[in-house]
């Protein structure tokens, strides 16, 4: 009975602890199993471009301050920096991508609850 349970979790893991939407492949839903992983590898790409675009503003910014480089003015240009993180498209990236992540783990679960053979009958096990 634990074993069996462990492996029809098994798609519930693979979207809550790996990455989005895996668990709908495993369960051969692909089209859903897309969606997740699309919303979530774009929100990632939003998120990671304006991470790399502020580290280039803050490295700019410490070059500009080299000759009086302390800890005050690095930590005062880096403060001034973090401004990219109120942009709406970052905040409705970083909830995109938790969302996608939260809900292909419930997406696996209920598809698990309501069809359990599916878990079990899945070649990858």
């Amino acid at each position: 009975m634990l074993n069996e349970m462990k492996k029809t979790m098994k798609p519930v893991y693979f979207s809550a602890l790996i990455f989005p939407g895996l668990g709908q492949f495993y369960l051969k839903s692909y089209i859903r199993g897309v969606l997740f992983s699309m919303v979530a590898v774009i929100s990632f790409a939003i998120i990671m471009e304006a991470t790399w675009s502020m580290m280039m503003v803050i490295a700019n910014d410490i070059e500009q301050v080299r000759q009086r480089l302390d800890m005050n003015s690095l930590t005062l240009v880096i403060k001034e920096s973090l401004t990219v993180y109120e942009d709406p498209t970052i905040i409705i990236a970083k909830i995109a991508f938790i969302a996608s992540w939260i809900m292909s783990s419930l997406d696996a679960y209920v598809t698990i609850k309501r069809h359990p053979d599916t878990a079990l009958s899945n070649p990858l096990k």
